[in-house]
Formats: C-alpha cells, structure tokens, sequence
C-alpha cells in the first residue's frame, strides 16, 4: 500500500508550532496535548506533530486523519486554528494529504 511522504515544510510546521506552543502560556496552548487527547479518545496534534517530524512517510490511516483534521478547520482562521493546523503538518500538507486520500486509500 502506498505512503504519504512527509515533506519538509510539514516538518518544519510541526516542529516550529511545537516550539511555539511551549513558550505560550497553558491558556494560550493550541491543539491538545497527548494526555487530553487520550482522555476524550482523539488522535493529540502534539502526537502528530512528533509523527510528523520523526518520520519520512505516513500511512493511509494516518494520511485520512491528517485531511480529514485539514477538511474540519480549511475554513477557519484564528492563531489558535493556524496553530493547530500547523502541528498537523500545515494547510499545505492538509491540501496535499486530502489529495491522497482520494487518489490512493480506499
């Protein structure tokens, strides 16, 4: 089966939204972290975003929930929406992984 790659541009939106996330205060924090993500039973965007640097490709599952994360919040504009995109891997890669899904994972 065919694997998203992860772009550098992804990485580095997740990796710089990760380090901006750790300076803001815990009022400010956008995404959820691994913890509260766990509790209400939803993939964390901290998750992801370690997901995203550490790794050169994606699979299909992980590719339908980057879009579909993508497909909730392409309409939205706040710096905590922008935020928590960006730990998915940025709206570029949001673009890029609903394009995927539909040409590759059934």
């Amino acid at each position: 089966m065919k694997k998203l790659n992860v772009t550098n541009l992804a990485k580095i939106a997740a990796k710089d939204a990760l380090n901006k996330r750790k300076s803001l205060p815990k009022s400010k924090h956008f995404g959820l972290g691994i913890e509260e993500a766990r509790r209400q039973g939803i993939v964390s965007g901290v998750g992801r975003a370690k997901q995203l640097i550490r790794s050169d490709t994606i699979s299909c599952n992980d590719a339908k929930r980057v879009a579909a994360f993508y497909q909730r919040f392409k309409n939205r504009s706040s710096p905590k929406v922008e935020g928590s995109l960006d730990l998915w891997g940025g709206r570029d890669f949001g673009r890029k992984a609903v394009k995927f899904v539909k040409q590759n994972c059934k």
